[in-house]
């Protein structure tokens, strides 16, 4: 009954903190055309394959799963239930200072690329034996018929000692869903640094504590066209592209290095979350969130 209260004000939350934001509908057959002509006539040979190619590392890094737990888990017996919002800020204006970006080539309406993309999240934790943890979310890119659906496990390597920092290792993975056009997932891997400082008036009766923490690890992105490309220009420059090695059509320009930070303030069973990602020539995302601790 708790959590089920939990949840339903947490999903309220969500809505009140979910700005609205223009439709970011992303459709790979529109990359054919650009102002009623076709991506072929016009431009640099591989204006639209770099186009394409940037879209998919910046939604790649919007989605991808997020630091927003510190550094030591929850517990054999711990639970917890949030509502976050993931905000990124996707390169805006032309690739070249002419051509126009991934963004508008993919809008049916051939809107400007987005000032911000937001994304709002449900995440649950559970705390397992042996410092282990397991966790999943769900979330929505606004204004849009997309969303993401992304799972992981998490390992305390290093927890629960007042002389030494908590670390924690993570593997995760978030899938992208809704569009009929595009196949996108994110594969990561990280681990984070952190150190839990308790404070409160009395020890043990609605005692606080204050965790700032520090993440590095290593996003793999994948993505492949699903639209059927043989009729049109872009067959051979909108294609397979993959972080994974041994993927046809590896980049390592789609394993990008990602580095991150925040803190989490609890309280009771009240937890209060922000944390950012930053990957060199990708983009940067800020994410806060509030849940509850059991």
């Amino acid at each position: 009954m708790v959590v089920t209260a939990s949840l339903l004000s947490l999903l309220s939350l969500l809505r009140a903190v979910c700005p609205d934001a223009e439709a970011r509908e992303i459709s790979i057959a529109a990359m054919d055309n650009y102002q009623g002509a076709s991506t072929e006539t016009f431009g640099t040979d591989d204006y639209v394959t770099a186009g394409y190619q940037e879209l998919v590392r910046e939604l790649g890094a919007t989605i991808a799963n997020k630091p927003m737990a510190p550094g030591e888990t929850l517990g054999v017996s711990g639970f917890n239930i949030s509502a976050s919002t993931t905000f990124s800020f996707p390169k805006t204006g032309t690739l070249d200072g002419t051509n126009p970006t991934g963004w508008e080539l993919s809008a049916p309406d051939e809107s400007d690329g987005p000032v911000a993309l937001v994304v709002p999240w449900v995440t649950v934790r559970k705390g397992l034996p042996l410092s282990l943890e397991i966790g999943a979310n769900a979330g929505w890119i606004s204004n849009s018929q997309t969303g993401v659906f992304g799972g992981w496990g998490r390992w305390g390597i290093v927890e629960g000692y007042r002389q030494l920092p908590d670390l924690s290792v993570q593997v995760g993975y978030a899938g992208y869903v809704g569009n009929d056009e595009l196949e996108m997932g994110v594969m990561d891997m990280s681990a984070t640094l952190g150190y839990t400082l308790p404070f409160g008036s009395t020890k043990g009766i609605h005692q606080a504590s204050f965790a700032p923490y520090f993440s590095i690890g290593q996003n793999h992105i994948h993505a492949a066209p699903r639209a059927d490309l043989s009729r049109t220009g872009l067959e051979g420059r909108v294609t397979e592209v993959t972080g994974f090695k041994k993927g046809e059509g590896f980049d390592k320009s789609f394993a990008p290095l990602m580095v991150g930070g925040g803190f989490r303030i609890l309280s009771g069973e009240f937890t209060f979350t922000l944390a950012g990602t930053y990957a060199p020539n990708i983009v940067p995302t800020l994410s806060a969130g509030m849940g509850f601790t059991y």
